[in-house]
């Protein structure tokens, strides 16, 4: 078993994941790698997250190429600490297929380059009447925060990327006092970097290549550019250079759209007075390519069909109307400064409460056993690039229709940047799904397992109504439709749901109580 080499496994993100999809390697054989350094891009069944480095060295071996799909805990890269020969990787990978080495502790052995210094390193932080100046520290010392940038004390996980606050919280650095750079209003590690270099530290993490530029721009070298292997086919395809791209995917790389954008503006205007061109001949098109499915869909494809072949759905429709809602909904955004209420927080709030009222909808079922569950947690569908996922109101019924809005508008900005937690979008009690703002009028949603029911919200209309026995009134519409598993939800028990949830769109005041 050799002691300078380290396996970097399929991680185990949630207790529900068993496999992974390599989505895109961050770094390539040869490459520096420093502890916490991003390595690897990873698609579950409904995430994309990033795989960092757990030790500092060089990485000789890649051993899942971008597409596969692996089980937790299968081996995907090789990390040398010391300087190693190829016939010592190839025997180490040997060992690792052959069960010599332990994958579960191999990963998570630290750096044999830190130990005696830690001391040093601890003497730097923790110095009590002025700031000690890296020069004073041994060059192998990575980390040395100045005293005016120590004490972590950060309790909003929101405020940060993920790196950045494993690598705050392991050298105290006070993070909330860090000027944030990155999407969202996040500080970054580029971020904390900059700090601590500017309050005269030591902060030695492996920075991204920078851009190649050159007098025109195009003819610099992109290959250094971070970018998505898609945005980087297509710009060889336009013959765009990735210097020319904005960068605003994610880990800050070039996206696909980003290349699109430059392209356009690279194109040549038109000169509308030229005579018209011939027609360009009509090339023999290129053959089909068949993609296989993501991850996500992958689950998503699973999930519904099993839903729909085992569920026996069955839907009951019912219109209500909204115009005591919007009014209500104007009031309170009009008065309260910290109020951005949709429809659809509306609808979350006015369900959670029929839900308690009806609690023999509010369940979950697993084929063979009904679950009551104690409040109403509301699964919202949120659309993605790729599929969709359902990020949880927990407690809805105890919210307010304020704090229930910034909470889903939390939850779905999250869920885009794909950055939910397993337990903010796995499980729940009762779905909505609302294309309204597409203009569907009326649609049927698939049950959700281990739901046992979704309510399908379509788009509102303004509608003539009978007022009396001959006069006539405007109204604004709104049909629903409810799917239930008429294994554990009987008609009645749908019908007095919708009835309930009616009574509170129409007076919603009652929401308030």
């Amino acid at each position: 078993m050799s002691d300078s080499l380290v396996a970097v496994v399929m991680p185990k993100w949630g207790l529900e994941m068993v496999e992974g999809t390599i989505t895109e390697w961050l770094v390539k054989v040869g490459d520096p790698i420093s502890f916490e350094q991003d390595l690897v891009d990873i698609e579950t069944s409904k995430i994309v997250n990033t795989l960092t480095s757990h030790q500092s060295g060089t990485l000789v071996r890649i051993l899942a190429q971008e597409g596969e799909l692996l089980d937790v805990g299968t081996p995907i890269a090789i990390i040398a600490i010391k300087e190693t020969t190829e016939s010592e990787v190839d025997k180490y990978v040997a060992e690792i297929n052959d069960g010599v080495v332990s994958l579960a502790t191999t990963y998570s052995e630290k750096p044999s380059s830190q130990e005696g210094i830690s001391d040093q390193i601890s003497r730097a932080n923790s110095d009590s009447t002025a700031d000690v100046s890296p020069a004073e520290i041994d060059d192998k010392i990575d980390f040395v925060i100045p005293k005016s940038l120590q004490g972590y004390d950060n309790t909003d996980a929101t405020s940060a990327t993920p790196v950045a606050l494993r690598v705050a919280k392991q050298h105290n650095v006070a993070i909330d006092s860090i000027a944030a750079t990155g999407r969202h209003e996040r500080v970054t590690l580029d971020d904390i970097r900059t700090a601590v270099i500017a309050a005269g530290g030591r902060f030695k993490i492996a920075q991204k290549a920078s851009y190649k530029t050159s007098s025109d721009g195009r003819a610099a070298d992109d290959s250094d550019v971070p970018a998505t292997p898609i945005a980087r086919r297509l710009a060889k395809k336009l013959g765009v250079s990735l210097n020319d791209c904005r960068r605003t995917g994610r880990h800050q790389r070039v996206s696909k759209a980003d290349v699109e954008l430059a392209a356009f503006k690279l194109a040549p205007t038109p000169d509308l007075s030229a005579p018209a061109a011939k027609a360009p001949e009509v090339k023999e098109e290129a053959p089909l390519e068949a993609k296989p499915l993501s991850g996500m869909r992958r689950t998503i494809a699973k999930r519904l069909q099993e839903s729909k072949l085992e569920a026996p759905h069955f839907r009951a429709c019912i219109d209500v109307e909204l115009d005591a809602l919007l009014s209500l909904r104007k009031q309170l955004n009009d008065s309260r400064t910290d109020a951005n209420i949709s429809i659809n927080d509306c609808f979350i709030k006015a369900t959670a409460m029929a839900l308690s009222a009806t609690p023999k909808v509010n369940i979950q079922f697993d084929g063979k056993n009904v679950t009551s569950m104690p409040h109403a947690d509301i699964a919202v569908a949120v659309a993605l690039e790729d599929g969709l996922i359902t990020p949880i109101v927990s407690k809805a019924e105890t919210k307010g229709l304020v704090e229930i809005s910034n909470e889903m508008r939390e939850l779905a900005t999250r869920a885009k940047i794909g950055k939910l937690k397993p337990a903010e979008f796995q499980g729940g009690s009762f779905s909505l799904s609302n294309l309204g703002m597409f203009g569907v009028s009326q649609f049927d949603a698939i049950i959700n397992p281990p739901q046992a029911a979704i309510l399908a919200i379509g788009a509102s209309e303004r509608r003539l109504l009978p007022d009396g026995d001959s006069d006539m009134r405007q109204a604004t519409i709104l049909t629903l439709t409810l799917s239930s598993d008429h294994r554990v939800i009987d008609g009645a028990i749908a019908a007095k749901f919708l009835q309930t949830l009616k009574t509170f769109i129409d007076q919603p005041a009652m929401m308030l109580g």
